[in-house]
């Protein structure tokens, strides 16, 4: 057979294959079921009706007789455990040890097991913020020794500025046209000036700008209120003399109040708790440096770290043998350390405040928060009004003045002889560190108590200071020009489980096991006082490492008066297109360190135009001796910089008034290779100062 026939045959013979297919299920379905057992024959229905029928009865019969055993006697129903011992083992108390509080808030002693002496944490600093800064510093000098700036002669008197008087267009009350006002107030503004230029060349005033007359002659004298810095005072022992110093000044913050819970949590339930030992005692402080010029912060390893010599007791020597004085402190005691806030150096004429602090430390003590806190409470204070000088009104008092900030800090610690005889007496305390100093430390230890309410911080500064010599020999450690470097901190304590004093030490029974292992260690190795010393300091962990940062140059520049160019305008294809006629123009205040004579000599610069280098020379330039606070006439300078003037913006007149122009901006190429921005609103009491604005009447 073909296909085609087959195919044929399925298609007509399709539904009669259906259909046999049914049958046959059909008959196999059948046959099963012939095949199974019939259900009545085993299974009678009437039987099956009757068997349940019965079993009901026998259900409802009573089947009490049937309790009675064989005797005819009721069996005993007396339990056959001991009821007496199953209550004494649930009057036993259960082992609370899993549930049980490892350090109980209870007052006296507690009936369960005792509370031992931890180690408390410590946690590191934070927040470190490096500056660098480049000042005259005031430094002792021989009794008979004189310094180059002050025997230089003193500058010329600067010609006065003639101002343009302003056109007024409104009528006065009286009628009077405004010109006619305008110049019985230029009349009377002379006569001002007049007045107070004979009040100044009279002596009046505090430091003004006139000339003073002496026995050699007429002297310029510096404006006192221009003067930011520490104000040096001559006496038998100390003869200040000004040197310039670069150095890296670290300020960051301890968490004090987390530390101080940190020494609650872990001693004030234990045995033997003393307040005056057991609370925080800051005895130490250790500074690191890395260079990051060629590498990254993240690629550092343990080995790149440097530990600098700059430590508590070196300052104090540094302050006692080299410094003439120290600047006021202006942080409130409250968030001070003595181990932790190095000094002030005695920066003269600069503003050192920016860097004294910590954006986290307030400026006010606790007891000036609350009492204000309780002012506004009560409503005594009125509306706060906006401050036009500025919201920084610290004052800046040389030691000895009754308005010293800090209270009883140093800063207001009276004359230079009182100062040197205290630094003499410290540094006597403080020779192996454990000496003298020890009573002394040890009688503030005794006399500390609590403090219910401990302050969020405490300050932590330092110093890197930029140095060949120091004390005769050199300083290998000292920063290099040009290199950044990273810093990182730690801090130590006066540890409570093995204090530096032995009179003070804990019984050992009432240590942590793991701490009376360590404590017992230690005491096996010590055999002099200053290795208990060493031994007592328990350190934080490190700092997180800084920002990077490099010395500062020797160059400084502030930003003047921008004078735009002129400008023109075309028309191009019915457009306006500006064209600048003129490139504009910018005058600079610099100022530059003269290592001849120990100062930094501004210098006024005009004329500058983009593209611009800020090297310049001068017949001579005028500078303020920061010691008698005259104005002395250097020789001639010459200026050699790199920084280079890239754009200058500003200076179009508002269109408001004839008198205001837009602020003018400079952008810098400066020494370092970087882009530095300036302004004349940001810059103006620098370049005022530094151009002796005030003085020319401009």
């Amino acid at each position: 057979m073909d296909t085609d026939k087959i195919k044929d045959f399925f298609v007509y013979n399709f539904e009669k294959m259906i259909l046999v297919v049914v049958i046959g299920v059909s008959v196999f379905l059948i046959y099963s079921g012939s095949q199974q057992p019939v259900f009545t024959a085993d299974n009678d229905p009437e039987q099956l009706k009757t068997k349940a029928n019965q079993v009901k009865a026998d259900i409802d019969l009573d089947h009490n007789d049937e309790v009675i055993d064989g005797a005819g006697e009721e069996p005993s129903r007396r339990p056959t455990f001991d009821i007496v011992a199953a209550t004494d083992l649930s009057a036993t108390r259960v082992d609370d040890s899993f549930y049980r509080a490892t350090n109980k808030w209870v007052a006296g002693t507690q009936s369960g097991q005792k509370i031992r002496r931890k180690d408390p944490l410590l946690s590191p600093p934070e927040s470190l913020v490096l500056t660098a800064v480049a000042s005259v510093i005031s430094v002792q000098g021989r009794e008979d020794e004189t310094y180059a700036l002050k025997d230089l002669e003193a500058a010329d008197p600067l010609e006065k500025v003639e101002k343009k008087s302003r056109r007024k267009k409104r009528r006065s009350s009286r009628g009077a046209t405004g010109e006619e006002e305008g110049m019985g107030e230029e009349m009377m503004g002379d006569m001002m000036g007049e007045m107070m230029g004979d009040m100044a060349g009279m002596g009046a005033g505090r430091g003004g700008f006139g000339d003073s007359t002496g026995s050699d002659g007429p002297t310029r004298k510096f404006d006192g209120k221009y003067d930011f810095g520490y104000r040096p005072m001559s006496e038998d022992k100390i003869n200040p003399v000004p040197t310039f110093g670069r150095f890296i000044v670290g300020t960051a913050v301890v968490p004090y109040k987390q530390i101080y819970e940190q020494y609650s949590l872990a001693l004030s339930d234990s045995q033997g708790y003393k307040p005056g030992r057991d609370t925080p005692m800051f005895c130490d402080m250790q500074v690191r440096r890395a260079d990051v010029t060629d590498k990254s912060v993240k690629d550092l390893k343990e080995e790149d770290w440097v530990e600098l010599r700059w430590d508590r007791k070196l300052l104090t020597e540094l302050a006692a043998r080299k410094w003439a004085g120290f600047a006021p402190e202006i942080i409130p005691d409250d968030y001070r350390d003595d181990a932790l806030s190095l000094w002030l150096p005695p920066v003269l004429l600069d503003d050192y405040r920016s860097y004294a602090s910590h954006p986290l430390i307030p400026k006010l003590s606790r007891a000036e928060i609350e009492k204000q806190a309780k002012a506004q409470e009560k409503g005594d204070e009125g509306p706060t009004l906006f401050n036009f000088d500025g919201d920084d009104n610290t004052e800046l008092v040389s030691p000895g003045s009754s308005q010293s900030s800090g209270g009883d800090s140093m800063g207001s610690m009276g004359g230079m002889g009182s100062m040197g005889d205290m630094m003499g007496d410290m540094m006597g305390d403080m020779e192996g560190m454990g000496g003298g100093m020890g009573m002394g430390m040890g009688m503030a230890m005794m006399g500390r108590g609590l403090d219910a309410n401990p302050p969020e911080y405490k300050l932590v500064r330092f110093y890197d200071f930029y140095t060949e010599e120091l004390f005769n020999f050199k300083n290998p450690e000292s920063p290099r020009p040009g290199k950044r470097y990273v810093y990182s901190i730690r801090y130590a304590v006066d540890d409570p489980n093995f204090p530096r004093f032995p009179a003070m030490q804990p019984q050992l029974n009432t240590l942590d096991p793991d701490v009376a292992t360590r404590v017992k260690e230690m005491m096996t190795s010590v055999s002099t006082i200053d290795d208990r010393t060493k031994l007592s300091k328990k350190w934080s962990e490190w700092s997180t490492p800084s920002e990077p940062v490099s010395l500062p140059t020797v160059e400084e520049y502030y930003a003047g008066p921008v004078k735009a160019g002129k400008m023109n305008l075309w028309q191009v294809d019915g457009k306006e297109v500006q064209y600048m006629r003129d490139l504009p123009t910018a005058t600079v205040a610099t100022c530059n360190f003269d290592a001849k004579i120990d100062a930094k000599v501004p210098l006024r610069v005009e004329q500058l135009i983009e593209g611009a280098i800020l090297s310049a020379k001068a017949d001579h330039a005028d500078v303020v001796d920061p010691i008698t606070m005259e104005v002395k006439k250097t020789p001639p300078v010459e200026y050699l910089s790199e920084t280079t003037i890239v754009d200058i913006d500003g200076g179009l007149p508002l269109g408001i008034t004839e008198d205001l122009n837009e602020p003018g901006m400079i952008l810098l190429f400066d020494q370092n290779g970087s882009l530095h921005l300036s302004d004349d609103v940001s810059d103006m009491e620098m370049y005022r100062i530094n151009s002796y604005a005030d003085e020319r009447g401009e």
